[in-house]
């Protein structure tokens, strides 16, 4: 409740009345032994009168003291009895001057109460007593004043009253102010404590909020103490994540023991740089954790500290089903770009196809001609092994002769192995789109792979060579590249997305135009990187949108020519895959060339492998 001024300064007067009132319950036993002895001593015929008359003077204020303390009532006795105290002691003195100065002590004290109404009384009660010596003089052992002698201590004692009344008057101004003072403060303070309650109460609700929030998403957050080595927090839903138990999760290294085994060092060596300083926070680290059952759960972590704390705070995430999705839809990509050429590689298969059927249909008539011939030279030899006259053999060879000449040995024997080894070109032709397909559309497998980064664009050439035999001329150098640990198949998608992309740039340019451009295809390595470089003769890309190209969905070619999804997801593969490097070198007018670096180092493609 918050208190007034009035309030505030009746309870400071109050306390100070009972303060005061405690202080002369003190005086007055003390006056009561001091005159005691002082009897005893200077006037033995007033002993009992000090003693005895004293203690019954004090029993009525040190009855309201401990009944009604505080109370005007008390004050006012106490100022009575004071007075009395000081007649008392003049009479036991004889009236010495030295008694009289007891008399201006006294309400000194008395103006502690700062009552100038206390100081009323006791002026009231020590004038009244001064006029018993002038007036009354036999009522008193004392020597009678005379009247002049009455008005000058009567005036004294005015004096001083009226001097404590003004302090009183000071000390209460004051009081009032420290009440206002003490008000002020304690609206302050109960304004600040209910500030303070509700931030808190705020703080609480907004915390108890978050924690709601945190520990109902799948998101999980986690607090690590770096040089304890020891979980501060964890969330629960960390149990779902890895198929543990709540008491499980208290365990410290729970979380680090998790970890894939090939992703463990990469993991540490990344929090390293970050703790040291080397790499930025704001990087994620991918990686993969092993539930109690076995379970593989790829997650997102995102670490952050505060300059020089010990503590690291993080939020992890699973992306399991994203990873999931994001290898449906390259495989979806994949076919669709197999869809879309699959066209072209019927054409491309219908060619050797139609000089096959064209050799072969060569070849029968062939072997017709010369089963005739066979025939013939088969009569001859009957009719020699049967010894006919030579007139009959004579025409049997005529007629082996006649049949040679018409079937036109010479040129069959000539061109037949010329049509069989053309139907055996055709063969291979198609084996080898047929074997291209193949590498192509096959799902990628879990794991990397080794293999020759050649061969795959040789067979990525082989399925695109639609999109560009019409508009371009393809140059290849294939350089010495050593075996490649990579997704064999998200790679080939990644060549033929940029190939494609190439051959349209070089197809807005040929419709134009009517010149043919070019495309090189060039592999070569270094000692931590095989490098594909992809060069075209197309229009370059437009400098106001090349900061864009590798966003989803952004493309600048004709609505159903492309989806924007091609160099996006070449970035995901290349990049956050295989941890290389995708970029590009681009003139406006002259054309463009991408570069696909993948790195060699076996620790590189473990971390890709993440």
């Amino acid at each position: 409740m918050m208190r007034d001024r009035g309030f505030v300064l009746a309870e400071m007067q109050k306390r100070l009345h009972r303060d005061t009132d405690q202080l002369f319950v003190k005086l007055l036993v003390g006056q009561w032994l001091a005159a005691s002895v002082l009897a005893l001593v200077v006037a033995p015929a007033l002993l009992v009168v000090a003693f005895v008359g004293g203690g019954l003077v004090n029993l009525v204020p040190l009855y309201l003291v401990r009944t009604r303390s505080g109370a005007p009532v008390t004050r006012h006795a106490i100022a009575v009895v004071q007075m009395l105290w000081c007649t008392m002691l003049i009479a036991i003195t004889q009236n010495r001057v030295e008694t009289q100065f007891h008399v201006f002590g006294s309400l000194a004290f008395l103006a502690f109460y700062r009552d100038w109404k206390v100081l009323s009384t006791a002026t009231l009660v020590r004038i009244c007593t001064l006029s018993r010596f002038a007036w009354w003089p036999a009522s008193t052992t004392g020597p009678r004043l005379e009247f002049w002698q009455f008005f000058e201590a009567a005036a004294w004692v005015t004096f001083i009253a009226v001097t404590m009344a003004v302090l009183c008057f000071r000390g209460l101004r004051e009081l009032k102010a420290a009440a206002a003072r003490q008000a002020r403060l304690e609206r302050t303070a109960m304004i600040i404590e209910r500030k303070v309650t509700e931030r808190t109460t705020e703080l609480q609700e907004s915390s108890e909020r978050y924690r709601a929030l945190i520990e109902n998403t799948e998101a999980v957050t986690f607090e690590y103490d770096v040089v304890a080595g020891r979980m501060l927090y964890i969330a629960p839903q960390a149990s779902r994540m890895l198929d543990c138990t709540l008491e499980q999760l208290e365990d410290h290294q729970l979380l680090a023991d998790s970890i894939y085994p090939d992703d463990r060092d990469r993991v540490l060596a990344t929090v390293n740089e970050m703790v040291n300083g080397t790499r930025s926070w704001s990087d994620p680290i991918d990686c993969r954790l092993i539930g109690r059952r076995g379970r593989i759960v790829h997650v997102r972590t995102f670490l952050n500290a505060r300059g020089g704390s010990r503590r690291i705070r993080a939020i992890v995430l699973d992306i399991t089903r994203q990873r999931k999705l994001e290898s449906e839809l390259q495989q979806a990509q994949k076919l669709e770009s197999v869809g879309r050429l699959a066209a072209g590689v019927a054409h491309e298969i219908n060619t050797p196809i139609q000089f096959i059927g064209d050799s072969v249909q060569f070849m029968a008539q062939s072997i017709d001609d010369v089963m005739m011939v066979v025939g013939k030279q088969q009569v001859l030899l009957g009719a020699i092994r049967a010894g006919l006259p030579a007139s009959e053999v004579a025409a049997a060879a005529a007629l082996v002769q006649q049949a040679s000449e018409d079937a036109d040995l010479a040129y069959l024997m000539e061109q037949a192995p010329k049509a069989a080894e053309r139907a055996l070109d055709g063969v291979e032709r198609v084996g080898t789109i047929v074997r291209s397909m193949k590498v192509f559309a096959h799902p990628d497998s879990a794991e990397m792979e080794p293999v020759d980064i050649n061969t795959a664009v040789k067979s990525t050439l082989t399925i695109a060579r639609n999109e560009y035999r019409y508009v371009a001329n393809l140059d290849t150098e294939l350089g010495d590249v050593p075996p490649l640990t990579c997704f064999v198949g998200e790679i080939n998608q990644v060549i033929l997305n940029v190939v494609i992309n190439a051959a349209h740039a070089i197809a807005d340019i040929h419709a134009e135009t009517g010149t043919r451009g070019k495309i090189t295809v060039k592999t070569s390595a270094t000692d931590d990187y095989v490098e594909i470089a992809i060069k075209d003769t197309g229009g370059g890309i437009p400098e106001h949108v090349r900061d864009r190209i590798y966003d989803p969905f952004f493309t600048t070619k004709d609505v159903g020519k492309g989806s924007g999804q091609g160099l996006s997801i070449a970035r995901t593969v290349i990049v956050d895959k295989h941890h290389g490097e995708l970029t590009f070198e681009t003139t406006t007018g002259v054309g463009t060339t991408f570069f696909i670096r993948l790195p060699i180092a076996a620790g590189a493609q473990k971390k890709a492998a993440a």
